[in-house]
């Protein structure tokens, strides 16, 4: 008996956003109904499939933004439960996609596969791969794409898993092995080739894929053409890796005309580990696909052409984790009459002179550098925005990993009892990991105790975000304000100004009437409104550059940008702290340890107090 399993898409056409919830989910329900009536053991459902596909929208209203996000038990909630009721009684797995808001405040792109015998949930995936921008177009008219800005990326991984009860002959191969991607993960090798070599025999992808959508795609054609493209690309990359890692794929679209104009494409599609289509959607509607899937067909494959531990050549794959973005090889230059091969360019400087400019191109390293950002507080969302901010910027030599403070270390640092406290915390825990970074980046707006702490005792460049900053906003400019949060903490950042020797040029520290934590639970327009009226009035008092003085304000960069206009400079530390430290890094730079920065280490230990 061959191992083979019956598998739908449902395809669901256009929702909108303000269609009510209960009538998509019993549209999902009565698609579910018409598998089950065709005989499938699993139906794969689209990307966010409860709702319209919100991340188009720029929503600044905190509730309507919540309205979309699925909270607690996916499988018990009032709104979705009964897909997941139905499933159990039809005795269908279904694999569905849904927006999460975790317990932790964490929104992510998710999915699930439910197993219908258990009435249990067998696997989770969450996106990798977050398309977009974390702002929208200038455009009013433009389609965009603001998933970076909802969703954080996923933290689960590329995770095969077996499922129970689905075949009878399960000798020799065992339980079926399934893998779930969601929308722009299908267009990325490495998604799928960590799948194949888990031995992956079906891969589930739900989609939102928008058909016109010039600012997003970058090209001119008509809707039609666009339209089409987007179908063939789609078909392109579920035919390819299906072939490349001889496992069957199932994707299932969210499409339609969403509002009457937001364009979504169809083409759900079941295709065999020989990468051809064996069922694709006809419609753009709701509408169910089924195929047999026989698993012994992915054996083939498996064995010969793509057998992975005969035929891969791993030492040779290095590049695929040591960098992210693309780093050129060297540009050949033509030699000059000297036969040097530097770069020459000449041209006409005021009518009479001509000047020569003589350029040399830097050779990509492949070391990587990595940078520990320390968050000194307990607070994990901040570390996570600070990371969020700095992904965009981050040269593909760089990788940076946040550490949050453990307890006891306090959730905010507003006085130097929370900076002891908290300095004390870090330290123990960075200093057993110390030799795994390159630098490390104090994310705490003030003087500090952790970054002299670590000073004295790792060899490796120590920044804090607040130094950082102001020599940013010297560089860019002569005089700078800091943006503060609390009234305690204008004392505090004015004083390490004035240790810094810098007090000549600030024009001083200006306070938001915010605790730190409070830039969190605060409604973000009021915080926005407070930060730019600050912005602006130290703008008035002679500041060509801002500096933000908290690192929970990261994410407040653009509003501030803004409100003072383009002729003023804000810096943020986090970013700037990045850059100045790589650039140390990348010429051997070392912490001095003549002077004040010895460590005091050896003594410790020989007093018997090595508290690390």
């Amino acid at each position: 008996m061959t191992r083979t399993l019956r598998i739908a898409a449902a395809q669901v056409g256009a929702v909108h956003r303000s269609d009510d919830r209960q009538h998509t989910l019993s549209r999902l329900i009565a698609l579910l109904e018409d598998a089950a009536s065709q005989g499938a053991q699993i139906a794969l459902f689209p990307e966010c499939t409860f709702t319209t596909f919100f991340p188009r929208y720029l929503i600044t209203d905190k509730e309507e933004l919540e309205s979309f996000f699925e909270h607690g038990d996916i499988t018990t909630a009032d709104s979705t439960k009964g897909i997941f009721e139905k499933a159990k009684e039809l005795g269908v797995d279904i694999c569905i996609g849904f927006a999460e808001a975790t317990d932790e405040n964490e929104y992510y792109n998710t999915c699930v596969y439910y197993h219908a015998k258990s009435g249990s949930v067998l696997s989770k995936y969450r996106k990798v791969h977050l398309p977009g921008d974390v702002e929208p177009f200038s455009d009013p008219d433009a389609v965009n794409q603001l998933e970076k800005r909802y969703f954080k990326p996923g933290n689960l991984g590329f995770r095969a898993f077996r499922v129970p009860d689905l075949t009878v002959n399960t000798i020799g191969q065992g339980e079926p092995i399934l893998g779930m991607m969601i929308c722009n993960d299908r267009r990325w090798a490495e998604a799928w080739r960590c799948l194949g070599l888990q031995g992956v025999e079906v891969v589930f992808v739900g989609f939102n894929t928008p058909g016109y959508a010039p600012h997003m795609w970058g090209t001119d054609s008509s809707p039609q053409e666009a339209h089409a493209d987007a179908i063939f690309q789609h078909k392109l990359v579920m035919q390819a890796h299906s072939y490349t890692n001889s496992c069957f794929s199932v994707s299932a679209a969210r499409c339609g005309l969403d509002d009457g104009k937001y364009d979504l494409v169809g083409g759900s599609t079941i295709v065999g580990p020989d990468g051809k289509i064996i069922v694709e959607s006809q419609t753009e509607e709701d509408e169910v696909i089924i195929a047999d899937c026989e698993l012994d067909r992915c054996v083939p494959g498996k064995t010969r052409t793509f057998d992975f531990a005969r035929h891969r050549q791993t030492e040779h794959y290095s590049i695929l984790t040591s960098q992210t973005g693309v780093i050129e090889p060297p540009r050949l230059t033509a030699p000059d009459n000297n036969n040097n091969n530097n770069n020459k360019k000449s041209g006409p400087t005021n009518g009479t002179h001509t000047v020569e400019i003589q350029s040399i191109t830097g050779i990509p390293s492949p070391r990587q550098i990595r940078i520990l950002l320390c968050n000194p507080n307990a607070t994990s969302s901040i570390t996570n925005a600070c990371l969020a901010m700095l992904k965009p910027t981050l040269p593909p030599d760089v990788t940076v990993d946040g550490f949050t403070a453990p307890q006891p270390a306090p959730s905010a640092i507003e006085g130097n009892f929370d900076n002891i406290m908290s300095a004390a915390a870090a330290a123990r825990a960075i200093i057993p990991i110390a030799h795994q970074y390159d630098a490390f980046l104090v994310a705490c707006y003030s003087d500090h105790a952790l970054t002299k702490m670590l000073r004295e005792e790792v060899s490796q460049p120590v920044m804090g975000i607040m130094e950082a900053s102001l020599y940013a906003a010297r560089t860019l400019g002569n005089r700078f304000g800091i943006i503060a949060t609390s009234q305690r903490s204008r004392h505090t950042l004015a004083d390490a100004v004035r240790n810094y020797g810098l007090d000549a040029f600030c024009v001083g520290v200006r306070s938001c009437n915010v605790g730190v934590l409070e830039l969190e639970t605060k409604a973000e327009q009021e915080v926005a409104a407070t930060m730019c009226g600050v912005a602006r009035d130290l703008v008035a008092h002679g500041a060509d550059t801002l500096a933000l003085g908290c690192a929970g304000m990261t994410n407040m960069k653009v509003a501030v940008e803004k409100a003072v206009g383009g002729h003023v400079q804000v810096v943020d530390g986090v970013l700037a702290g990045v850059q100045h430290l790589a650039g140390l890094c990348r010429f051997g730079s070392r912490t001095a340890k003549q002077g004040m920065y010895a460590s005091s280490s050896a003594d410790r230990r020989l007093r018997g107090q090595d508290w690390y």
